[in-house]
């Protein structure tokens, strides 16, 4: 997929505005001087919609059914790979590369919708003991490999996001409503960039119930957006649930997500169930309602930098810029060491002497 010189230079300029570190202008800059045209990459149509961490893709599913051009990643696809790393895991350099081209094809000039339903395991009140996440220290316990890990992903998310943001894009973090995440610094900064440079009502906020969307549970999840036209995701207060859960526990149906216990100490305790995974996939009509908020969405948004009258080259950007913060939590030097060492990458010659010999 080819890429302009204006398309490169405006999207540097953009990130730089929004305050992306320099590791991630380096490693959307490799991606675009890779060659993909015999790779999976190589379709150019324009995405009107991405499903990051897709799962069934319910709402994919339903985006293509309106004839919007839509993609989905999610580990789950590619699982039993058996040539090296899941190509599809955002833990994986290959995994964020993929994602990186996938958000490149956003259609920036029409604008699109990104949804992004990062995996919540780690940041939720299920898993405080392990993590010793709170609102106050959402960081958590790093000795903990999946406390890492869940940083790692987290950080990648956000990095994901700013590039959509700079490709004119809707965004929607979604999230139960238990999760820490929307205390998670490097997400806070992207709120105070966004709000910086759209407004204080750049960023929106919304609650809701997926059972009003046909869920099995009541699920009350939040989303963040940058557009207020997100608040129609909230049906109004939970309804109905208590007779349907009491229909069901008569039928033996019912689903509990959490399950309590007492461990030997005598102190209580409670873990997820064998339901909780099967809680995270959207039913069709939450997606359809996305369908139907679309054009709002992608119209009425906030946060993307305006350009200056003048705008400097990639090179002017990427050479004005500082190695200062690499994100270390995020390992995108070794998502760069991924990029670098393509074999069909092409660097051009301008950037020859601009570039770290080593990162």
């Amino acid at each position: 997929m080819a890429f302009s010189d204006d398309f490169v230079d405006k999207l540097c300029c953009r990130l730089k505005q929004l305050g992306a570190p320099k590791v991630l202008l380096f490693a959307v800059l490799l991606l675009v001087w890779t060659d993909v045209s015999s790779m999976s990459l190589q379709d150019t149509t324009k995405l009107g919609f991405v499903e990051m961490f897709a799962g069934q893709a319910e709402a994919t599913r339903m985006f293509r059914y309106a004839n919007i051009p839509a993609a989905r990643l999610d580990l789950e696809y590619m699982k039993d790979n058996h040539d090296g790393e899941n190509p599809m895991d955002l833990l994986t350099d290959s995994g964020m590369a993929t994602a990186l081209g996938v958000i490149l094809r956003g259609d920036y000039q029409q604008g699109w919708l990104s949804h992004f339903g990062l995996k919540c395991s780690s940041w939720t009140t299920i898993n405080q003991a392990t993590s010793s996440r709170s609102p106050c220290s959402s960081i958590g316990n790093t000795d903990f490999k999946s406390v890492r890990d869940a940083n790692c992903l987290g950080s990648r998310t956000i990095l994901l996001m700013m590039v959509a943001i700079c490709l004119n894009a809707c965004i929607l973090l979604e999230q139960p409503a238990q999760s820490f995440f929307e205390y998670y610094p490097r997400f806070r900064d992207l709120v105070q960039m966004l709000q910086h440079h759209g407004g204080r009502g750049a960023v929106h906020k919304v609650c809701w119930h997926m059972y009003h969307y046909g869920g099995p549970t009541p699920k009350p999840l939040y989303a963040f957006c940058n557009s207020h036209h997100v608040g129609k995701l909230n049906m109004g207060k939970l309804t109905g649930w208590t007779q349907t859960k009491k229909v069901l526990k008569d039928q033996g149906k019912a689903k509990d997500l959490v399950i309590k216990y007492k461990d030997s100490t005598g102190k209580q305790r409670f873990k997820g169930s064998t339901h909780l995974r099967g809680s995270e996939c959207y039913p069709p009509k939450f997606g359809l309602k996305l369908v139907e908020l679309f054009h709002d969405l992608i119209a009425d948004k906030a946060g993307m930098p305006e350009l200056p009258s003048k705008v400097p080259t990639a090179l002017e950007t990427f050479t004005s810029m500082e190695f200062d913060d690499t994100w270390p939590e995020a390992q995108m030097v070794s998502v760069c060491h991924f990029l670098r060492g393509g074999a069909r990458l092409s660097i051009p010659r301008s950037f020859w002497n601009h570039l770290p010999q080593k990162l």
